[in-house]
């Protein structure tokens, strides 16, 4: 097997620079990523196999995805019903009123950034409303997100410490604005606050540290992912007119479109695991407590499954997609974000026929999908 190395850059394609890396080899070795893994068989035995491949993989506490069995599914039984079907079609209002007041700002015929003017602002307002957080939090919350992912890219430790700090300070001042009032209030944050798991036969409410990492989850990497996926929408719809009208036209089922669409232009690049003994990827030796990272934007790019990547074929690569995952740490908010993306593009195509590039686009730098800078003229 071709020993092959990979360190994400800020000069390069990540996606382009991922296909090309894996003609070459199945897993690449990486300073900062350990094992990179790149092909689809390889990621679905990595993320398919808990008991060799451990999610608690960071240095801080991840409720539920940074743990495994049997505390895993202890913790997921708790988050999973906020994305119950009921829970969602009593938030679809919301959503709809979001997307159609962000929408109604554009300006036809003239070019504009749909990253930060679009993309950006409908997750932050989205997800706060989904929390139950005020919309003045917005700013606050945009500001640290693009701070929090220079400093990522920029492997800062220190301001990742900082950062850190910073916002679990803003969520415990959400925590503490619900303590104080009156009477509870009725949104997802507080009924976090009070919600029970049953841990070594003892049963308790959720602990602080606890709760704030739920939320962190629900913030800090969702409005990230939802933004990333919305520049790439609009990015296909430039590259792929008869795609839009197709979808604006109903001759395409939405949810599989967008997913598909997001196969081919992933938001969500990578995630970790930490291998937990002495095992092997595709004939490369892994040792106990090294680094392995899942390359989900190479995975479900891989011409041995989907044949050319930039196909758009819904139906025929639906069951081989894993934008949301797979195994038992499948994304417990996907009937979230499939309901947000499904209704901003419904409300989008409603609005707009044509979508034009004005220039070339600026790829964001890893760990983020999506575009740093995608101009574009809607008419």
């Amino acid at each position: 097997m071709k020993n092959c190395r990979w360190e994400p850059s800020e000069q390069q394609d990540q996606i382009a620079s991922l296909d090309e890396l894996r003609q070459k080899c199945p897993v690449a070795q990486s300073e900062m990523l350990g094992h990179a893994v790149l092909t689809h068989s390889d990621v679905r035995s990595v993320i398919e196999d808990h008991e060799t491949f451990s999610n608690a993989a960071g240095s801080h506490l991840s409720v539920p995805n940074g743990m495994d069995p049997p505390e895993h599914g202890i913790f997921r039984e708790v988050i999973e019903p906020y994305f119950k079907a009921d829970r969602l079609r009593d938030f679809e209002p919301t959503c709809r009123q979001i997307a159609q007041g962000i929408i109604s700002r554009i300006t036809p015929n003239t070019a504009l950034d749909v990253v930060s003017k679009i993309a950006k602002p409908f997750a932050l307002h989205i997800q706060s409303a989904f929390l139950g957080w005020p919309e003045s939090l917005t700013g606050t919350l945009g500001e640290w997100l693009e701070a929090n992912q220079q400093a990522i890219v920029n492997n800062d430790r220190a301001t990742l410490k900082q950062k850190a700090d910073e916002f679990e300070a803003l969520i415990h001042q959400q925590l503490d604005v619900r303590r104080q009032s009156g009477s509870a209030k009725d949104d997802n944050t507080c009924r976090l606050m009070h919600e029970t798991v049953t841990v070594n036969g003892e049963t308790r409410r959720l602990h602080e540290e606890e709760v704030v990492s739920i939320l962190r989850n629900w913030t800090a990497g969702e409005v990230g992912t939802i933004a990333a996926a919305i520049g790439s929408i609009f990015y296909f719809f430039a590259q792929n007119p008869d795609i839009a009208d197709k979808l604006r036209n109903n001759q395409l089922n939405v949810d599989d479109a967008i997913d598909e669409i997001l196969r081919i232009d992933p938001p969500l690049i990578s995630n970790r695991r930490r291998a937990v003994k002495d095992t092997e990827i595709s004939g490369c030796p892994v040792k106990q407590g090294e680094k392995v990272t899942v390359l989900w934007a190479s995975a479900n790019r891989d011409e041995s499954v989907f044949g050319k990547a930039n196909t758009f074929n819904p139906e025929q690569n639906k069951a081989h997609n894993l934008l949301y995952g797979r195994g038992i740490h499948v994304c417990p908010g996907a009937p979230l974000a499939r309901m947000e993306l499904r209704i901003f593009v419904q409300e989008l195509l409603e609005h707009f026929n044509q979508f034009e590039l004005v220039n070339s686009p600026i790829r964001a730098n890893y760990p983020s999908g999506g575009f740093i800078n995608l101009s574009v003229r809607l008419t």
